[in-house]
């Protein structure tokens, strides 16, 4: 064999014996967690049912059980709310509004309407 072919082949060879020698995963793997870890994901996952829980049609007053307005600037109504179980847990709504922004004459929290929200999403909270 030709040196420069031995000196392509060298290298290889040791690469492919140690992809053939690791050992290989099984198809299904098992995920083990512990008690303290159960409880953490309950907790997570009845945070999400909770703010997946406002649905376009329900009024300002029903968002208001669940969330309240995030700090920092916003337009009036407020677009960015805050779980109020969770912080870090955040949506963005979109109000039914009587007329044009900013001149929209805004109706009290059992009338203003969700037209839209977004999928929750985690953020840190904003500060004034």
């Amino acid at each position: 064999m030709k040196p420069h072919v031995k000196n392509l082949i060298a290298p290889i060879v040791p690469s492919a014996a140690c992809l053939f020698l690791q050992p290989l995963k099984p198809a299904t793997q098992v995920r083990v967690v512990s008690k303290e870890e159960e409880k953490h994901e309950a907790w997570l996952l009845e945070r999400l049912r909770e703010a997946r829980s406002i649905k376009a049609g329900m009024s300002k007053a029903d968002l208001l059980n669940v969330f309240t307005p995030d700090g920092g600037l916003q337009r009036i109504p407020p677009e960015r709310y805050i779980l109020r179980t969770c912080q870090y847990i955040k949506v963005d709504v979109r109000f039914q509004l009587p007329g044009e922004r900013p001149l929209a004459k805004i109706p009290p929290d059992t009338e203003l309407k969700v037209l839209i929200t977004s999928r929750p999403y985690l953020d840190l909270p904003i500060a004034d």
